[in-house]
Protein backbone atom coordinates (compact mmCIF):
# COMPACT_ATOMS: atom_id res chain seq x y z
CA UNK A 1 0.00 0.00 0.00
CA UNK A 2 0.92 3.83 -0.16
CA UNK A 3 2.43 5.27 2.70
CA UNK A 4 0.65 8.65 2.95
CA UNK A 5 2.43 11.71 4.13
CA UNK A 6 1.44 12.27 7.32
CA UNK A 7 3.13 8.81 8.33
CA UNK A 8 6.40 10.68 8.27
CA UNK A 9 4.76 12.55 11.35
CA UNK A 10 3.96 10.26 13.52
CA UNK A 11 3.64 11.17 17.23
CA UNK A 12 4.80 7.59 18.34
CA UNK A 13 8.50 6.73 17.82
CA UNK A 14 9.34 5.97 14.07
CA UNK A 15 11.43 5.82 11.19
CA UNK A 16 11.02 5.79 7.34
CA UNK A 17 13.77 4.45 4.73
CA UNK A 18 12.69 6.00 1.67
CA UNK A 19 14.06 4.31 -2.04
CA UNK A 20 14.86 7.59 -3.28
CA UNK A 21 15.28 8.05 -7.19
CA UNK A 22 18.33 9.69 -7.98
CA UNK A 23 18.74 12.23 -10.75
CA UNK A 24 20.15 9.10 -13.43
CA UNK A 25 17.06 7.16 -12.76
CA UNK A 26 18.36 4.67 -10.60
CA UNK A 27 17.16 3.89 -6.91
CA UNK A 28 18.94 3.05 -3.69
CA UNK A 29 18.10 0.05 -1.90
CA UNK A 30 18.12 -0.07 1.92
CA UNK A 31 17.56 -3.35 3.31
CA UNK A 32 15.42 -3.60 6.43
CA UNK A 33 16.67 -5.41 9.55
CA UNK A 34 14.32 -8.93 10.51
CA UNK A 35 11.09 -8.36 13.07
CA UNK A 36 10.97 -10.49 15.62
CA UNK A 37 7.98 -12.33 16.50
CA UNK A 38 8.22 -11.17 19.88
CA UNK A 39 7.76 -7.83 19.27
CA UNK A 40 10.38 -5.88 17.93
CA UNK A 41 10.54 -3.76 14.61
CA UNK A 42 7.77 -4.02 12.22
CA UNK A 43 7.85 -2.88 8.47
CA UNK A 44 5.17 -1.87 6.29
CA UNK A 45 6.08 -1.77 2.72
CA UNK A 46 4.78 0.22 0.21
CA UNK A 47 4.31 2.61 -2.59
CA UNK A 48 5.49 6.33 -1.45
CA UNK A 49 4.03 9.65 -3.38
CA UNK A 50 4.10 9.09 -7.26
CA UNK A 51 5.97 12.28 -7.44
CA UNK A 52 9.42 9.83 -5.50
CA UNK A 53 7.31 6.28 -7.48
CA UNK A 54 9.85 4.09 -5.28
CA UNK A 55 9.11 2.09 -2.77
CA UNK A 56 8.80 2.58 0.95
CA UNK A 57 9.65 1.13 4.02
CA UNK A 58 8.18 1.66 7.46
CA UNK A 59 9.47 0.66 10.66
CA UNK A 60 7.76 0.73 13.80
CA UNK A 61 7.92 -0.16 17.03
CA UNK A 62 5.89 -2.87 18.20
CA UNK A 63 5.18 -1.80 21.74
CA UNK A 64 3.00 1.22 20.50
CA UNK A 65 0.63 1.33 24.07
CA UNK A 66 -2.85 1.43 23.42
CA UNK A 67 -4.53 4.84 24.55
CA UNK A 68 -8.17 3.35 23.77
CA UNK A 69 -10.32 0.97 25.81
CA UNK A 70 -12.19 -1.96 24.17
CA UNK A 71 -15.86 -1.49 24.44
CA UNK A 72 -19.10 -2.25 22.45
CA UNK A 73 -22.59 -0.49 22.77
CA UNK A 74 -23.67 -1.23 18.98
CA UNK A 75 -26.91 -2.38 18.20
CA UNK A 76 -27.16 -6.30 18.48
CA UNK A 77 -29.23 -6.30 15.26
CA UNK A 78 -29.05 -4.53 12.09
CA UNK A 79 -26.31 -3.19 10.21
CA UNK A 80 -22.49 -2.36 11.18
CA UNK A 81 -19.39 -0.66 9.65
CA UNK A 82 -15.79 -1.51 10.71
CA UNK A 83 -12.66 0.08 10.54
CA UNK A 84 -9.20 -0.40 11.26
CA UNK A 85 -6.62 2.27 12.57
CA UNK A 86 -3.41 1.12 11.90
CA UNK A 87 -1.37 3.85 14.09
CA UNK A 88 -3.49 3.17 17.30
CA UNK A 89 -3.77 -0.27 16.97
CA UNK A 90 -8.12 -0.32 17.43
CA UNK A 91 -11.17 -1.38 15.23
CA UNK A 92 -13.94 1.14 15.62
CA UNK A 93 -17.33 0.25 15.19
CA UNK A 94 -20.21 2.22 13.55
CA UNK A 95 -23.65 1.89 13.58
CA UNK A 96 -26.15 3.40 11.06
CA UNK A 97 -24.92 5.85 7.64
CA UNK A 98 -22.06 7.50 7.69
CA UNK A 99 -22.70 10.96 9.58
CA UNK A 100 -19.74 12.04 11.04
CA UNK A 101 -21.13 9.70 14.01
CA UNK A 102 -18.17 8.35 16.47
CA UNK A 103 -17.84 4.69 16.94
CA UNK A 104 -20.45 3.11 18.97
CA UNK A 105 -17.42 0.34 19.42
CA UNK A 106 -13.91 -0.31 19.61
CA UNK A 107 -11.72 -3.33 19.89
CA UNK A 108 -8.33 -3.03 21.22
CA UNK A 109 -7.89 -6.94 22.76
CA UNK A 110 -5.02 -8.63 20.85
CA UNK A 111 -5.27 -6.22 18.18
CA UNK A 112 -1.62 -4.79 16.73
CA UNK A 113 -1.48 -2.81 13.68
CA UNK A 114 -4.33 -4.02 11.66
CA UNK A 115 -5.05 -3.64 7.82
CA UNK A 116 -7.29 -5.58 6.00
CA UNK A 117 -10.90 -6.60 7.12
CA UNK A 118 -14.04 -8.96 6.52
CA UNK A 119 -17.03 -9.88 7.32
CA UNK A 120 -18.60 -13.54 7.10
CA UNK A 121 -22.32 -12.56 7.09
CA UNK A 122 -23.78 -15.87 7.80
CA UNK A 123 -22.22 -15.33 11.12
CA UNK A 124 -21.44 -11.98 11.52
CA UNK A 125 -18.17 -13.01 12.82
CA UNK A 126 -15.70 -10.11 11.75
CA UNK A 127 -11.99 -10.92 10.24
CA UNK A 128 -8.84 -8.92 11.14
CA UNK A 129 -5.53 -9.12 9.28
CA UNK A 130 -3.52 -8.73 12.37
CA UNK A 131 -0.23 -7.54 10.96
CA UNK A 132 2.04 -7.12 14.16
CA UNK A 133 0.75 -10.01 15.65
CA UNK A 134 1.35 -12.07 12.63
CA UNK A 135 -2.22 -13.82 12.42
CA UNK A 136 -5.95 -13.21 11.53
CA UNK A 137 -7.81 -12.64 14.55
CA UNK A 138 -12.09 -13.35 14.24
CA UNK A 139 -14.38 -11.78 16.61
CA UNK A 140 -18.02 -12.92 17.32
CA UNK A 141 -20.43 -9.90 16.82
CA UNK A 142 -20.68 -7.98 19.80
CA UNK A 143 -17.43 -9.26 21.31
CA UNK A 144 -14.10 -7.61 22.03
CA UNK A 145 -11.86 -10.55 22.60
CA UNK A 146 -10.90 -13.13 19.93
CA UNK A 147 -12.30 -16.52 19.78
CA UNK A 148 -10.42 -17.55 17.08
CA UNK A 149 -6.74 -16.73 15.46
CA UNK A 150 -5.45 -18.09 12.23
CA UNK A 151 -1.29 -17.56 11.61
CA UNK A 152 1.13 -19.11 9.12
CA UNK A 153 3.64 -21.32 10.76
CA UNK A 154 6.12 -19.70 8.18
CA UNK A 155 5.59 -16.09 9.30
CA UNK A 156 3.93 -13.64 7.75
CA UNK A 157 2.57 -9.85 7.65
CA UNK A 158 -0.75 -10.57 6.50
CA UNK A 159 -2.78 -7.03 4.98
CA UNK A 160 -5.76 -9.02 3.82
CA UNK A 161 -8.04 -11.63 4.60
CA UNK A 162 -11.30 -13.25 2.90
CA UNK A 163 -13.35 -16.18 2.90
CA UNK A 164 -14.22 -18.91 -0.04
CA UNK A 165 -18.09 -20.52 -0.31
CA UNK A 166 -15.98 -24.08 0.66
CA UNK A 167 -14.86 -22.59 3.76
CA UNK A 168 -10.90 -21.27 3.33
CA UNK A 169 -9.71 -18.50 4.83
CA UNK A 170 -7.47 -16.99 2.50
CA UNK A 171 -5.25 -13.97 3.30
CA UNK A 172 -2.78 -11.97 1.24
CA UNK A 173 0.69 -11.13 3.02
CA UNK A 174 2.99 -7.87 2.32
CA UNK A 175 5.88 -9.94 2.66
CA UNK A 176 8.00 -12.36 4.84
CA UNK A 177 9.68 -10.78 8.02
CA UNK A 178 12.63 -12.82 8.02
CA UNK A 179 13.18 -14.32 4.98
CA UNK A 180 13.20 -13.88 1.16
CA UNK A 181 9.42 -13.97 0.49
CA UNK A 182 7.91 -10.95 -0.78
CA UNK A 183 4.53 -11.34 -0.80
CA UNK A 184 2.37 -14.31 -1.07
CA UNK A 185 -1.26 -16.05 0.00
CA UNK A 186 -2.14 -18.57 3.01
CA UNK A 187 -4.76 -20.45 3.47
CA UNK A 188 -6.34 -22.66 6.29
CA UNK A 189 -9.67 -24.83 6.12
CA UNK A 190 -11.72 -22.89 8.82
CA UNK A 191 -12.12 -24.35 11.92
CA UNK A 192 -11.58 -23.96 15.89
CA UNK A 193 -8.38 -23.36 16.91
CA UNK A 194 -6.36 -21.94 14.17
CA UNK A 195 -8.45 -23.73 11.58
CA UNK A 196 -6.02 -26.71 9.52
CA UNK A 197 -3.59 -24.91 7.61
CA UNK A 198 -3.20 -25.78 3.94
CA UNK A 199 0.13 -23.66 2.22
CA UNK A 200 1.76 -20.64 1.80
CA UNK A 201 1.79 -19.56 -2.11
CA UNK A 202 4.40 -16.87 -3.66
CA UNK A 203 2.85 -14.15 -5.16
CA UNK A 204 4.37 -14.24 -9.07
CA UNK A 205 7.00 -11.10 -10.21
CA UNK A 206 5.74 -9.04 -6.81
CA UNK A 207 7.86 -7.15 -4.71
CA UNK A 208 4.60 -6.72 -1.90
CA UNK A 209 1.05 -8.26 -1.69
CA UNK A 210 -1.54 -6.35 -1.38
CA UNK A 211 -5.85 -7.11 -1.66
CA UNK A 212 -7.46 -10.35 -1.77
CA UNK A 213 -11.11 -11.09 -2.67
CA UNK A 214 -12.60 -14.36 -3.97
CA UNK A 215 -15.89 -14.35 -6.21
CA UNK A 216 -18.89 -17.06 -5.85
CA UNK A 217 -17.30 -19.47 -8.20
CA UNK A 218 -14.49 -19.72 -6.31
CA UNK A 219 -11.99 -17.24 -8.43
CA UNK A 220 -9.50 -15.75 -5.86
CA UNK A 221 -8.38 -12.04 -7.10
CA UNK A 222 -5.39 -9.82 -5.46
CA UNK A 223 -3.89 -6.87 -6.31
CA UNK A 224 0.02 -6.30 -5.87
CA UNK A 225 2.49 -3.89 -6.17
CA UNK A 226 4.82 -5.61 -9.35
CA UNK A 227 8.12 -5.54 -9.65
CA UNK A 228 7.80 -2.84 -12.22
CA UNK A 229 6.19 -0.39 -9.55
CA UNK A 230 2.71 -0.34 -10.72
CA UNK A 231 0.17 -2.09 -9.56
CA UNK A 232 -1.02 -5.28 -11.34
CA UNK A 233 -3.94 -7.79 -10.79
CA UNK A 234 -4.22 -11.01 -10.74
CA UNK A 235 -6.18 -14.59 -10.24
CA UNK A 236 -6.26 -17.77 -9.20
CA UNK A 237 -8.40 -20.55 -7.84
CA UNK A 238 -7.44 -22.52 -4.12
CA UNK A 239 -9.97 -25.19 -3.98
CA UNK A 240 -9.93 -26.81 -0.47
CA UNK A 241 -6.90 -23.89 0.31
CA UNK A 242 -4.74 -25.55 -2.73
CA UNK A 243 -3.67 -22.40 -4.76
CA UNK A 244 -2.98 -23.24 -8.33
CA UNK A 245 -1.56 -21.50 -10.75
CA UNK A 246 -2.03 -17.41 -11.05
CA UNK A 247 -2.29 -15.41 -14.19
CA UNK A 248 -2.45 -11.70 -14.54
CA UNK A 249 -5.62 -10.21 -15.60
CA UNK A 250 -4.72 -8.59 -18.66
CA UNK A 251 -4.74 -5.14 -19.46
CA UNK A 252 -5.85 -4.03 -15.63
CA UNK A 253 -2.94 -1.78 -13.85
CA UNK A 254 -3.24 0.74 -10.89
CA UNK A 255 -1.28 3.91 -10.34
CA UNK A 256 -2.15 2.53 -6.65
CA UNK A 257 -3.18 -1.21 -5.69
CA UNK A 258 -6.37 -0.94 -3.00
CA UNK A 259 -9.19 -3.20 -1.52
CA UNK A 260 -10.84 -5.53 -3.60
CA UNK A 261 -14.43 -6.97 -3.89
CA UNK A 262 -17.31 -7.89 -6.40
CA UNK A 263 -20.93 -6.47 -6.67
CA UNK A 264 -24.45 -8.39 -6.68
CA UNK A 265 -23.73 -9.21 -10.27
CA UNK A 266 -19.99 -10.91 -9.29
CA UNK A 267 -18.14 -7.26 -11.61
CA UNK A 268 -14.80 -6.96 -9.71
CA UNK A 269 -14.44 -3.61 -7.79
CA UNK A 270 -11.21 -1.61 -7.16
CA UNK A 271 -9.73 0.97 -5.08
CA UNK A 272 -7.05 2.58 -6.90
CA UNK A 273 -4.87 4.70 -4.65
CA UNK A 274 -2.68 6.81 -6.62
CA UNK A 275 -5.76 7.93 -9.55
CA UNK A 276 -8.51 8.19 -6.26
CA UNK A 277 -11.01 6.19 -8.04
CA UNK A 278 -13.61 3.52 -7.74
CA UNK A 279 -13.13 0.76 -10.41
CA UNK A 280 -15.84 -1.42 -11.67
CA UNK A 281 -14.17 -4.46 -14.14
CA UNK A 282 -16.68 -6.15 -16.43
CA UNK A 283 -13.62 -9.19 -17.16
CA UNK A 284 -12.56 -9.48 -19.21
CA UNK A 285 -12.69 -6.07 -20.33
CA UNK A 286 -9.91 -4.46 -18.68
CA UNK A 287 -11.25 -0.77 -19.25
CA UNK A 288 -13.19 0.41 -15.68
CA UNK A 289 -16.31 2.20 -15.32
CA UNK A 290 -15.09 4.80 -12.38
CA UNK A 291 -15.91 7.36 -10.26
CA UNK A 292 -14.23 9.92 -8.03
CA UNK A 293 -13.09 9.10 -4.24
CA UNK A 294 -11.28 11.33 -1.80
CA UNK A 295 -8.27 11.54 -0.45
CA UNK A 296 -6.10 8.07 -0.36
CA UNK A 297 -8.87 5.09 -0.92
CA UNK A 298 -6.84 1.93 0.43
CA UNK A 299 -9.53 -0.83 1.86
CA UNK A 300 -13.32 -1.06 0.26
CA UNK A 301 -16.00 -3.64 0.76
CA UNK A 302 -19.65 -2.74 -0.94
CA UNK A 303 -22.74 -3.53 1.16
CA UNK A 304 -24.71 -5.64 -1.46
CA UNK A 305 -27.98 -5.34 0.30
CA UNK A 306 -28.41 -1.17 -0.27
CA UNK A 307 -24.79 -1.15 -3.15
CA UNK A 308 -23.03 1.57 -1.13
CA UNK A 309 -19.20 1.32 -1.12
CA UNK A 310 -17.41 2.02 1.63
CA UNK A 311 -13.48 3.19 1.72
CA UNK A 312 -10.65 3.72 4.62
CA UNK A 313 -8.87 7.11 3.67
CA UNK A 314 -5.89 7.36 4.90
CA UNK A 315 -5.27 10.81 4.08
CA UNK A 316 -8.00 12.46 5.28
CA UNK A 317 -8.18 10.41 7.96
CA UNK A 318 -11.52 8.95 7.97
CA UNK A 319 -14.27 6.74 6.25
CA UNK A 320 -16.44 7.32 3.92
CA UNK A 321 -19.47 5.84 1.81
CA UNK A 322 -20.93 6.08 -1.64
CA UNK A 323 -24.02 5.36 -3.71
CA UNK A 324 -22.74 2.51 -6.44
CA UNK A 325 -22.81 2.80 -9.08
CA UNK A 326 -23.58 7.17 -9.15
CA UNK A 327 -20.41 7.55 -6.81
CA UNK A 328 -22.75 10.30 -4.74
CA UNK A 329 -20.66 10.48 -1.04
CA UNK A 330 -23.70 9.80 1.54
CA UNK A 331 -21.13 11.13 4.19
CA UNK A 332 -18.20 10.15 6.00
CA UNK A 333 -16.88 9.88 9.54
CA UNK A 334 -13.83 11.15 11.63
CA UNK A 335 -10.95 8.27 12.69
CA UNK A 336 -9.18 8.80 15.87
CA UNK A 337 -6.57 11.32 16.46
CA UNK A 338 -3.48 10.52 14.72
CA UNK A 339 -4.90 7.78 13.17
CA UNK A 340 -4.43 6.29 9.84
CA UNK A 341 -7.10 3.94 8.08
CA UNK A 342 -6.78 1.19 6.14
CA UNK A 343 -9.44 -1.67 6.17
CA UNK A 344 -13.02 -1.32 6.18
CA UNK A 345 -16.03 -4.02 5.91
CA UNK A 346 -19.66 -4.37 6.73
CA UNK A 347 -21.92 -6.70 8.27
CA UNK A 348 -24.94 -5.64 6.46
CA UNK A 349 -27.21 -7.18 9.59
CA UNK A 350 -28.91 -9.85 7.42
CA UNK A 351 -27.62 -13.66 6.16
CA UNK A 352 -26.56 -13.02 2.69
CA UNK A 353 -25.81 -16.22 0.09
Amino acid sequence: MRIPTQLQTLSFAATIALLAGCSGGGTYAIAPKPASQQGGAHFLMGRVPSVLSPIGQLKISNQTSHRFVGHDSCPASGPLKYMSDFNNSVINIYAGKFAGQAPCGQITSGISFPDGLYVKTTTHDLYVANEGGFNILVFHRGQTTAYNSYADPGVQFPVDVTLAKDGTVIASNILQPSGAEAGSLSTWIEGPNGGTFVGNFPMTNDTEGLFVTVQKNGTVYFDDLDVNGSGALWSLSCPAGACGAQTQVAGVSFGGGGGLGSDATEDLLANDQTNVTADTFELPNPSPATFPLTGEPVGMVINKLDHHWFIADAVNNDAGEYLYPSGTLVGTVPGNSGGLPIGVAVDPGHTLK
